[in-house]
């Protein structure tokens, strides 16, 4: 019973990729249900996959082939328990990049082989669906006369923006680019939506990028005590607290923010960084290398 469980996952999924395979994953699967509904199991499937591997394991040690035949059962069980195990982390996985854009978790900034397989940082879609915007209200650095424009809509809240952020500051300092920020928070990150307006209120006071680097470098904190946290932050950047406190406390950059917002909603933004550079639709954090390439396409 315990072998055909193993089996059962093993030529599942091999018979996706080949069809000698299902035979086999039929006979586990077989086994495995006479097994459940208390009918002995009449595949010999289990004694020809212990045969299988005592011979190969023969080959290599005479001992170590005793010891898997006597402990068969044993070795079974371990091997049920990490296909279970694995399984269930795939998932885990798979929810996380559904969500957050990676495999780890909100917190993570590691790419993991999802973000190979779609190309993107979340949702499994492309960036050719994205419609470009040419609207450069935003916090913007560089000369607005640049030969390049890059627009990058961010979440503060979000690590791959908090990533992305070291190389658009090399990009604009080495290169002749305009390059203008739109929040865009995401509401699967606790308080982003609190820290955009936090930003915002900070760029009133010329101050955005100290406040900005500040959320980024406690995004955790920011997530767990949102506004505690943000006016602690705003104090730490220098801000006027009495002009801060207003701003923020009386909603005055909300309109601002829907703008952004609802310019992200039109371009169909998924995931966060999204950069147009140039008018083409860049997903997720690049090297330095790969946006100097997109610049040089122009």
């Amino acid at each position: 019973m315990v072998l055909c469980i193993v089996a059962f996952f093993v030529f599942a999924v091999m018979s996706i990729f080949s069809a000698k395979y299902r035979p086999l994953a039929g006979d586990a699967f077989q086994c495995i249900f006479k097994t459940l509904t208390l009918k002995p199991c009449d595949t010999g499937l289990d004694d020809r996959i212990k045969s299988d591997i005592v011979s190969s394991v023969l080959r290599i040690s005479p001992t170590a082939a005793k010891l898997t035949n006597t402990h068969f059962a044993l070795f079974s069980w371990i091997f049920v328990i990490l296909t279970v195990a694995s399984f269930g982390y795939s998932a885990v996985g798979i929810y996380n990049f559904y969500f957050y854009g990676n495999c780890d978790g909100p917190q993570s900034i590691q790419a993991c082989i999802l973000n190979d397989l779609t190309g993107d940082y979340g949702r499994f879609r492309e960036p050719v669906t994205l419609i470009v915007t040419n609207d450069t209200q935003g916090i913007a650095l560089g000369n607005p006369d640049a030969s390049n424009t890059i627009i990058e809509f961010g979440c503060f809240t979000c690590p791959y923006t908090k990533k992305a952020q070291g190389t658009m500051e090399q990009l604009v300092a080495k290169h002749d680019v305009y390059y203008v920020f739109k929040p865009f928070p995401l509401p699967n990150h606790d308080f982003s939506y609190e820290a955009a307006k936090a930003v915002l209120c900070a760029n009133r006071q010329n101050k955005s990028l100290k406040m900005r680097d500040s959320i980024f470098a406690q995004q955790e904190a920011c997530g767990e005590s949102g506004e505690l946290a943000l006016k602690a932050l705003a104090r730490q950047s220098g801000l006027d607290m009495d002009e801060f406190s207003n701003c923020y406390d009386n909603n005055d950059t909300v309109n601002e923010l829907e703008l952004y917002i609802r310019q992200g909603e039109e371009a169909l933004i998924y995931a966060t960084p999204t950069f147009f550079v140039n008018g083409k639709a860049v997903v997720g954090p690049k090297s330095l290398e790969e946006f100097e390439a997109l610049l040089n396409e122009e």
